[in-house]
């Protein structure tokens, strides 16, 4: 409930400052300052398990603020709620049940706040920047043949993220725009000692990588 609160006070924030600057980009209705709201979805895998590929996928959603300091340069800072982690089989034989499937499920529920610097270039906003996660929630857990202990204490995850970011926005319709994103962790998410044992991959730790897809409709 605090981090809706807050998500509600920065666009009631921002819907009340108008001023005369003028955007090529934002032209449908120009402000120093926009405030939007943001829907979308994580593909995800995290560096350093045993398992590849984007398979797990999660919610993007929260709230945006803009502002611009000429008509090709801005900023924007975000609070969201981002799901990330990851997913993994192996397909296995066994001499007494034959072949089956081992599944890995890793979730990683943050609160995230993502500060980019924005280009505006032929009608495509181009961003980078740094984005700061506080875990809130996590799991992980092995569906097999036999039970894998996963203890919560020994084998935690950090609770804070910090990512780099490159992304690219384009306007669909008015007021709404779609936005592409790849992110990925400067600091580990979990150091290689506290993984469990046969689940990690060489010796640095964990680091989220993902691309995310939103939507992203502005005031």
């Amino acid at each position: 409930m605090r981090v809706r609160s807050i998500i509600l006070v920065i666009l009631l924030l921002a819907s009340g400052m108008r001023s005369r600057a003028q955007s090529n980009y934002f032209i449908e209705d120009p402000k120093v300052f926009n405030g939007g709201l943001i829907l979308g979805m994580n593909f995800t895998q995290v560096d350093g398990d045993t398992y590849y590929g984007y398979h797990k996928v999660g919610l993007n959603a929260g709230g945006t603020v803009y502002v611009h300091f000429t008509q090709s340069f801005g900023a924007s800072m975000e609070i969201l709620y981002s799901q990330k982690g990851s997913r993994g089989e192996d397909i296995l034989e066994s001499p007494a049940i034959g072949t089956y499937v081992i599944k890995y499920f890793m979730n990683l529920n943050y609160v995230e706040v993502p500060l980019t610097l924005h280009l505006i270039v032929h009608k495509f906003d181009l961003e980078a920047g740094m984005s700061y996660a506080y875990l809130i929630k996590s799991s992980e857990w092995v569906l097999a043949d036999q039970p894998v202990l996963i203890d919560p204490e020994a084998n935690a995850f950090s609770k804070t993220d910090l990512e780099y970011i490159f992304g690219m926005s384009r306007k669909l319709y008015k007021k709404l725009y779609v936005n592409a994103r790849f992110q990925y962790s400067i600091t580990s998410i979990r150091p290689a000692g506290r993984i469990p044992l046969g689940y990690g991959y060489g010796n640095e730790g964990q680091f989220n990588n993902l691309f995310n897809l939103r939507f992203i409709y502005l005031f």
